[in-house]
């Protein structure tokens, strides 16, 4: 176990454990669509396309506590009240230990975004922590990576909600307002200690870009910290699969296509080649539709055939919704691809 003291200089105890998951029992069986036999696995009866059952009750109690403490911040911020590292690193080392890094990404991803900019500040956590772990960081590195993407938006905070929540175009000086938030998360997290101080350097860097474009400093290249540009690259693919007041979010996919293009020149390429391996061209909770006019949501994806998902089929062919809960693997069904991806308002 990674000892807190080499992360900032304080040994922190474990949390109470957890829930166990409940485990789950899957059978499989052939279905018959549009006169091709595909083999699926049906899973039993279900309702919401977007129903969490699939994750564990041990990913939800860490998902409620990481909440709880976004929250906690968020209101200690906004009262100028001082923060603890403590807790959220005790939950992160937890969520290593117990591998479950993905599943918790793909869950926050999966409900309805309730939270605002806790939910953004999760997501962006738990993506972030995926493509560090793809990049082979190791337990401390991965720590110190989950609390600098955990803390990297305290200055946002205290922009004004009229601004945050404004639904038309941003005056310049609302955007100067906005673009403060940086600096003013550096001096809340610089006082922390001098213990902090990579913590405060990652929180100010992370809207600059290699190509010199970004703020406030302007840096450019190597002068921005590897998660910085982690963070900004995954901090900008966030915000684009989630709702703003001024416009709905992206399809998932297409989010990612321009993530991509937006990122060449600005981001590390292999921090841009990781997240594309983290995060794929269909990523879980997307919808499709495959070339059987099927549609469906990806349930799962593998590095070694990122084009060929696993799927939970929610209408057949002809428009009409399957009974019970059926999975199909990509990978296993060479007569079956995906031809597009789909808007969830653009489901039946």
């Amino acid at each position: 176990m990674v000892r807190f003291s080499d992360i900032i200089g304080k040994k922190l105890k474990r949390s109470d454990k957890v829930p166990s998951p409940e485990k789950e029992s899957q059978g499989g069986k052939l279905w018959l669509s549009d006169s091709q036999i595909i083999k699926v696995e049906d899973t039993g009866d279900f309702s919401d396309p977007l129903s969490a059952e699939k994750y564990s009750e041990k990913s939800k109690a860490y998902f409620n506590q990481i909440l709880e403490k976004a929250i906690e911040i968020q209101d200690k911020v906004k009262k100028n009240q001082g923060i603890s590292h403590s807790p959220v690193l005790a939950i992160l080392h937890h969520i290593m230990d117990d591998d479950l890094i993905d599943e918790l990404y793909e869950y926050a991803t999966s409900i309805p975004d309730d939270y605002g900019m806790q939910s953004h500040t999760i997501s962006v956590t738990f993506a972030s922590l995926k493509v560090g772990k793809g990049l082979g960081y190791d337990t401390k590195k991965l720590l110190k990576l989950g609390l600098a993407a955990f803390l990297e938006n305290l200055g946002m905070y205290k922009i004004p909600d009229h601004v945050l929540n404004k639904e038309g175009t941003l005056s310049p000086a609302e955007i100067a307002t906005i673009r403060e938030h940086p600096e003013i998360s550096a001096q809340i997290v610089g006082q922390m200690g001098e213990s902090f101080k990579w913590l405060a350097e990652t929180a100010l860097q992370i809207h600059e870009r290699a190509d010199g474009s970004g703020y406030p400093n302007g840096l450019r290249g190597e002068e921005i910290s590897e998660f910085a540009s982690i963070i900004g690259l995954i901090d900008t693919y966030v915000a684009m699969i989630k709702n703003r007041p001024y416009r709905n979010k992206h399809i998932q996919t297409e989010a990612v296509k321009s993530v991509i293009e937006l990122g060449k020149g600005k981001f590390p390429t292999k921090v841009v080649k990781e997240f594309l391996n983290q995060i794929t061209l269909f990523p879980v909770n997307s919808f499709v539709r495959l070339n059987n006019k099927s549609i469906g949501r990806v349930l799962s994806t593998d590095k070694s055939r990122p084009l060929r998902p696993t799927i939970e089929l929610l209408y057949d062919g002809l428009g009409s919704k399957t009974e019970g809960r059926k999975i199909i693997h990509l990978s296993e069904s060479p007569l079956l691809h995906i031809v597009e991806t789909i808007d969830e308002n653009g489901v039946p």
